[in-house]
């Protein structure tokens, strides 16, 4: 487990997944950092799921988006990336970010699905074995 004033990066058994929990704005190297602990956790439990606490989140800015897209999730799904469960933020510059890199992810080698809230996530994650 990895906490910042920013992100808290840990594994959850009860659903099997990586949680990430942001936290206002994350700059480019914090945002990196906490989404490569992310795969790096994923990968040391063996899990393909990920719950992503978002709704506090400021922004993604456009360099982290190209950056997530081209490099960050091809290498993830290498290591087994398959689920998302993303948690709304309630910023909605944060929103249409997010939003914008997941349209382009290719639906049959990650499943992302939108929350308004935490419990409704898990509950979904919890269906994915």
């Amino acid at each position: 487990m990895k906490t910042t004033d920013i992100y808290n990066i840990h594994f959850d058994k009860n659903i099997n997944a990586v949680v990430m929990e942001w936290n206002g704005y994350a700059n480019s190297l914090q945002f990196r950092e906490g989404t490569e602990l992310m795969l790096n956790t994923l990968i040391q439990n063996k899990s393909t799921k990920v719950l992503a606490q978002v709704q506090n989140m400021t922004l993604i800015g456009s360099e982290d988006q190209v950056w997530l897209q081209n490099h960050f999730l091809p290498r993830a799904i290498q290591f087994g990336f398959r689920s998302i469960a993303i948690v709304k933020p309630q910023s909605h510059f944060n929103k249409v970010a997010i939003e914008s890199v997941a349209e382009k992810i290719d639906k049959d080698k990650i499943s992302v699905k939108f929350f308004d809230n935490t419990d409704e996530a898990i509950e979904c994650l919890k269906q994915i074995n």
